[in-house]
């Protein structure tokens, strides 16, 4: 047993010298849905190894908030190997804008909002290594953080918006 706690120590050490963490990039985003309650929106982004050996990312775990506000919490299986030193791999997030949360309504959205999108991707390294630290609960991650102005006003990307319409709150009608 205490050779195993001077073990863990010394894995989560080495760990952390042989491997860099994925690059993370939001390229853009947009608005891809809207009904008279709220506005999916879509965060275009890319992931990239600087590593020579691949690395597998397993889950983000996300907030976005607007003018201010935290609107949406989201988690996302990544269900991806990034390529040592391979090409960037797209990634899409998706989140709900609810109006009544921002005091707007369908015909009082304004042209263009704040937004920031933060959060962790929690990754793999490859090899016998990286799963004997794992074993041990220790999960490398890395956070980002972006922010922008979103255009909410504009027109719709169609295949963006037929993909993501049923994400929306829908006003119920019995009740």
């Amino acid at each position: 047993m205490r050779f195993t706690c001077l073990l863990v120590p010394l894995f989560l050490i080495l760990g952390g010298c042989f491997t860099q963490a994925p690059r993370i990039g939001v390229e853009s985003v947009q608005v891809v849905a809207r009904n008279q309650n709220a506005m999916a929106i879509q965060f275009n982004m890319e992931l990239s190894n600087p590593n020579d050996k691949p690395i597998e990312p397993l889950e983000l775990n996300y907030a976005v908030s607007v003018l201010g506000k935290g609107v949406y919490q989201g988690r996302h299986a990544a269900e991806m190997t990034l390529d040592a030193r391979g090409n960037n791999r797209p990634l899409s997030l998706p989140a709900v804008i609810r109006f009544d949360q921002m005091g707007w309504s369908e015909e009082r959205i304004p042209e263009e909002a704040r937004w920031r999108l933060s959060g962790t991707l929690v990754y793999m390294n490859q090899g016998v290594f990286s799963q004997t630290l794992l074993d041990f609960g220790y999960r490398p991650s890395t956070g980002f953080s972006a922010s922008g102005v979103l255009e909410t006003t504009g027109e719709l990307d169609p295949e963006a918006a037929e993909s993501s319409q049923s994400s929306l709150p829908v006003e119920s009608a019995g009740s």
